[in-house]
C-alpha cells in the first residue's frame, strides 16, 4: 500500500541558520491515519508542512504524498491537499462567499458541484448565516472555523491541520473535533494535526509524532509514549507542613524530582510507586508515613515534557 505521506531523511536549512529546521526526519503516515505532529516552537512543524505543501523545496532527502512529490504532475499532488494555517490569508475584503469561490477555481474544483458539501460544512461550523459577511467582520474564531471550511473544499485526500483549534473557545474546538471527525469515517481522509493543546492529540490521534529541533524523537500512541516515557505523579500532604521540605529532598536523594509548596510535596519519576514507601519511612515519624498519598496516571503531557523539556535540563 502507497503511503499518504512518507519522509526520508528529510532536510530544509534555511540560509542564515545555524542548524537544519528539519533534520533528517524519516516518518510514514498510512492511507486513512489520523497522526499528531507534536514539539515545542521552533521544532520544524511549519516547515514540514510547507515542505508537504509543495510550498518550501528540501534541501536534502524526500517527500511523498500518495507516492508523488508535492510539486509533481503540473500540481496534481497539490489538490489532493487541504490545509489550515496559522495565519488566515483571506482577502479580507471580499466576502465568506467569494473567498471559497476563488478556493474552489484554485483547487480546479466546479463551484456548482462543491457547493452542497460546503454548505453543509458552513452550517456545521455555524456560518451559513455570514456568507455574504466581508471577511475582516468576522471574529477570530469565526475567521478560523472558514480556513477549515476552505481546506475541505474539494475533499482532500489528505488534510494539514496547523493549530487548527488557536483562538477557538471549548465549545468551538468540540465542534471541529467532531466535524473532522464524521469526514474521516465518511471519506477516510488522512490528517496529520500539529497542535500545542496535548489533550487535542491525545483524544483524537492515533498515533503521535514527538519532533524537537527538527528530529523525530518518538512515536507511537499517546497510551504507549504515557506507558513509555510519562512518569506517574504522587502528591503527598504531610500531616505537619514543616516535613515538606524535608520530603522533597528525600524523594531527590532516591533519585526522583520533588517540589514542595503550599502545604504538598509532587513527587514524580520513574518508579515513584516503589521508592516512596522507603522515602516516607526515612521521613521518620508517624504522622509522615501516614501522610495521605494521591497517585496520577502519567499522560501524554509528562512524555513531551520528559522527552523534550526535562532532557534539554539534563
Amino acid at each position: 500500500m502507497t503511503a499518504a505521506v512518507h519522509a526520508e531523511n528529510l532536510v530544509k536549512r534555511y540560509e542564515g541558520m545555524q542548524r537544519n529546521a528539519v533534520d533528517g526526519l524519516s516518518f510514514s503516515i498510512e492511507p486513512g491515519a489520523v497522526v499528531g505532529l507534536l514539539g515545542p516552537n521552533g521544532a520544524g512543524k511549519t516547515t514540514l508542512t510547507k515542505l508537504l505543501c509543495g510550498a518550501a523545496v528540501p534541501t536534502g532527502g524526500r517527500i511523498t504524498v500518495f507516492g508523488a512529490g508535492p510539486s509533481a504532475h503540473g500540481g496534481r499532488a497539490k489538490l489532493d491537499i487541504g490545509v489550515v494555517h496559522q495565519s488566515a490569508p483571506f482577502d479580507m475584503m471580499l466576502t465568506v462567499l467569494d473567498n471559497l469561490r476563488i478556493t474552489a477555481v484554485l483547487k480546479g474544483v466546479r463551484w456548482r458541484n462543491a457547493r452542497p458539501a460546503c454548505y453543509e460544512l458552513l452550517d456545521a461550523l455555524g456560518l451559513k448565516d455570514a456568507l455574504s459577511q466581508l471577511v475582516f467582520t468576522l471574529s477570530g474564531g469565526e475567521k478560523r472555523r472558514l480556513q477549515v471550511v476552505r481546506a475541505l473544499l474539494g475533499r482532500p485526500r489528505l488534510l494539514l491541520l496547523d493549530e487548527p483549534s488557536a483562538g477557538l473557545d471549548v465549545s468551538g474546538r468540540r465542534r471541529i473535533w467532531e466535524l473532522l471527525r464524521e469526514l474521516r469515517e465518511q471519506d477516510g481522509t488522512t490528517v496529520l494535526w500539529t497542535s500545542h493543546y496535548v489533550e487535542e492529540l491525545e483524544r483524537n490521534c492515533a498515533r503521535v509524532l514527538i519532533v524537537d529541533r527538527g528530529r523525530l524523537l518518538e512515536h507511537g500512541s499517546p497510551a504507549d509514549l504515557a506507558e513509555r516515557f510519562g512518569h506517574q505523579t504522587a502528591l503527598v500532604r504531610p500531616v505537619d507542613p514543616e516535613d515538606s521540605a524535608r520530603l522533597a529532598g528525600l524523594a531527590e536523594q532516591a533519585g526522583l524530582r520533588a517540589v514542595a509548596a503550599d502545604g504538598a510535596v509532587r513527587i514524580t519519576g520513574r518508579g515513584v510507586r516503589d521508592l516512596l514507601p522507603g522515602v516516607m519511612a526515612r521521613l521518620g515519624s508517624p504522622e509522615g508515613r501516614s501522610a495521605p498519598v494521591e497517585f496520577r496516571t502519567p499522560s501524554l503531557e509528562d512524555a513531551f515534557l520528559e522527552l523534550v523539556e526535562n532532557r534539554r535540563d539534563r
